[in-house]
């Protein structure tokens, strides 16, 4: 072969290796950009799934989040079921021993009212009947004794039943309506209520204390002032022994009168003394140490309400084995 044919045979044998390995270069360059693509999709994959797991992560934390509040609010509204039902089982037996003691407290003074009335009947007839002898006179005292009792019973009755009736009006939100509130003498009212239980009380030391002012003017009802102050003073004297005084006071605090009722009784504790103001209370470890009855467990709860309907304020002070003190407060009269 001539030289001349051979040098051109090489330029094309070159040219050709040349050209494959261009075609070569290409499809590794095409084969890069293929492979990074799909690296790019993976990673964008990967990220997308990732983004995913996070917030099935955050949905199931808040899930949780959610069913605890739910459990928190269920057993919480457990409890409230609970605390309401354990009230209405209290309240019921508070209610069924009411009636049973109302019922008691009702029969007593009326069995008293027949047998005296019924006696003093007797002995006013025995009185008319002709011949009698000197003995008219003590047959005529027995007798007009008898109707004392008798009147004094009715009185409890009419306590009891004003009691009840007053715990009615407590209820529907009445009682305001039947206070009569006018400027008054306090210390007259105090005065009164007091002689009337000694009279009642003759063998009682009734102790009093009052301001030297003749005059503590209050805007108040006369006869619920004199109720309150008849709850406290009949208490005292019931859980207190006949031969131990109960002492009443009026004081004057800056704008306030205060009236208080101090026995030597049996002391209340301190839990009942936070329940002896709610309606139906019965303290079980404080026994009547004078009088009969136990009460309906009312008076001290109307007492309260009559206060507060006053703008004033009640309260108890007490030592178990010492006594109790229990006052009230009412605005003066400016």
């Amino acid at each position: 072969m001539a030289p001349q044919e051979s040098q051109s045979l090489y330029k094309l044998d070159t040219k050709e290796v040349k050209m494959q390995q261009d075609n070569r270069s290409e499809k590794c360059r095409g084969n890069s950009l293929t492979g990074s693509a799909r690296d790019d999709d993976l990673a964008q994959q990967l990220q997308a799934s990732e983004e995913r797991c996070r917030s099935l992560v955050a949905e199931r934390q808040q899930l949780m989040e959610q069913l605890q509040e739910s459990e928190q609010l269920f057993l919480r509204r457990q409890t409230e079921f609970r605390e309401r039902e354990q009230i209405l089982r209290e309240a019921n037996r508070r209610m069924e021993e009411f009636l049973g003691i109302a019922s008691h407290e009702l029969r007593t003074p009326l069995t008293t009212i027949k047998a005296n009335v019924q006696l003093a009947k007797r002995r006013l007839k025995a009185l008319m009947q002709p011949g009698q002898t000197d003995d008219s006179a003590e047959k005529a005292g027995m007798a007009t004794e008898m109707l004392l009792r008798a009147e004094r019973q009715i009185n409890v009755l009419n306590r009891l039943v004003g009691d009840m009736i007053d715990i009615s009006r407590i209820k529907t939100g009445k009682l305001q309506v039947h206070l009569r509130q006018e400027p008054c003498n306090l210390l007259s009212i105090v005065q009164e209520v007091t002689q009337e239980q000694r009279k009642a009380n003759p063998a009682r030391i009734i102790d009093m204390t009052f301001p030297a002012e003749e005059r503590v003017a209050v805007v108040a009802d006369p006869d619920r002032i004199g109720q309150v102050l008849i709850n406290y003073l009949t208490n005292a004297l019931k859980y207190s022994t006949a031969d131990k005084p109960v002492e009443v006071r009026l004081l004057v605090e800056d704008q306030v009168a205060r009236v208080v009722v101090r026995d030597e009784g049996q002391g209340l504790s301190a839990e009942e003394q936070r329940q002896v103001w709610q309606c139906f209370y019965q303290a079980q470890d404080v026994a009547v140490l004078s009088g009969s009855g136990v009460g309906l467990g009312l008076g001290l709860h109307i007492s309260q309400t009559i206060i507060e309907l006053h703008q004033g304020q009640v309260g108890v002070e007490s030592v178990v084995g010492e006594g109790s003190t229990f006052w009230f407060t009412l605005p003066l009269l400016q």
